[in-house]
């Protein structure tokens, strides 16, 4: 009786090492989740030496105006969408919603081609875009504890585009927006300066 049992746990061991080569589904590997990076990878983004307005560099388009005072902060932590997942960075900050002015309709591809043409138009290139998980949203919910201000924006609901301009000095701009049919949001985030 000692040998059977013994034998069949052999089998059933063997089975189970087959399955698992296999890729069986029904066997999960565990697996070390992929770590997402702490920052944004600018390597492959040309400089940009176009000179830059004061921050927060791009005024509104126009027939385009803030719907409240722009949150505007000389050092904050914003995040960004990437590929990998959100990443936090820090500088200098500005948030606003948008919105048209008072005798004009609002348009949402209006609102995006102007935006998209003053960032190009500053060298800036697009890195991301896309709606955000709601479980990455969960993974830094203690972090981003400015979710809720003023130019704060609808992630998982919205389209989200992230354009990035590489500087010399390190002083590399970051700009996220979306928007819906009644209005937009806008978050422009600056690095400080690389010291010399």
């Amino acid at each position: 009786m000692l040998s059977k049992t013994i034998v069949m746990t052999a089998l059933l061991a063997g089975s189970f090492c087959a399955q698992v080569q296999a890729g069986n589904p029904s066997f999960p590997l565990h697996t070390v989740a992929k770590a997402v990076p702490d920052s944004i990878d600018l390597t492959k983004i040309p400089y940009s030496e176009k000179e830059l307005a004061a921050f927060p560099i791009f005024d509104p388009p126009t027939d385009i105006v803030p719907l409240n005072k722009p949150l505007i902060r000389d050092f904050d932590r914003l995040f960004f969408p990437t590929k990998q997942g959100m990443i936090p960075l820090e500088g200098k900050v500005y948030k606003a919603f948008i919105t048209s002015v008072t005798s004009k309709e609002w348009s949402l591809p209006f609102f995006e081609k102007s935006y998209r043409e003053l960032i190009i138009g500053a060298g800036g290139v697009l890195i991301y875009q896309g709606k955000v998980p709601a479980a990455e949203l969960e993974r830094i919910q203690d972090e981003a504890t400015y979710f809720g201000e003023e130019g704060s924006i609808d992630y998982t609901n919205t389209v989200v585009k992230v354009y990035a301009i590489r500087r010399k000095e390190g002083d590399h701009v970051f700009v996220q927006f979306s928007g819906y049919s009644a209005g937009g949001s806008i978050q422009i985030l600056q690095l400080p300066e690389k010291e010399k």
